[in-house]
């Protein structure tokens, strides 16, 4: 029977949050390794001889490959500090024991007030 004065004692689903962290470090690695394929493909290239100026193409293949990687870094860590805050916020499912009331369905009359006498 709920009350509406007495909330609902369903605990929350941390699911999200804890899978959100178990793929991260996936992401930052991933994120990582695609960093660094422009610099590496902008190598090879440059060993193969095609394109005009290897040295600027190289430079700019530097400048995007450490775009992405402050971008991996900088995403992952906002991510996960998030869910770690959500993860606390939420906190463990503890209930307190739930009694049935006795007089649940007669309640006790209200006691009358004590007589306001002279205090001393």
């Amino acid at each position: 029977m709920n009350s509406p004065h007495i909330p609902d004692r369903t605990a929350v689903s941390t699911v999200f949050e804890r899978n959100l962290l178990l793929r991260l470090p996936f992401v930052l690695v991933g994120g990582t390794l695609i960093a660094g394929l422009a610099p590496a493909l902008a190598r090879l290239l440059a060993w193969a001889g095609f394109g005009p100026d290897p040295t600027a193409s190289i430079t700019t293949a530097d400048i995007i490959g450490i775009s992405i990687l402050g971008l991996t870094f900088s995403s992952v860590t906002v991510l996960a500090i998030g869910a770690v805050i959500v993860l606390i916020m939420k906190g463990p499912a503890y209930f307190a024991d739930s009694y049935p009331l006795e007089d649940a369905e007669r309640p006790d009359p209200p006691s009358t007030p004590r007589p306001q006498g002279r205090r001393r």
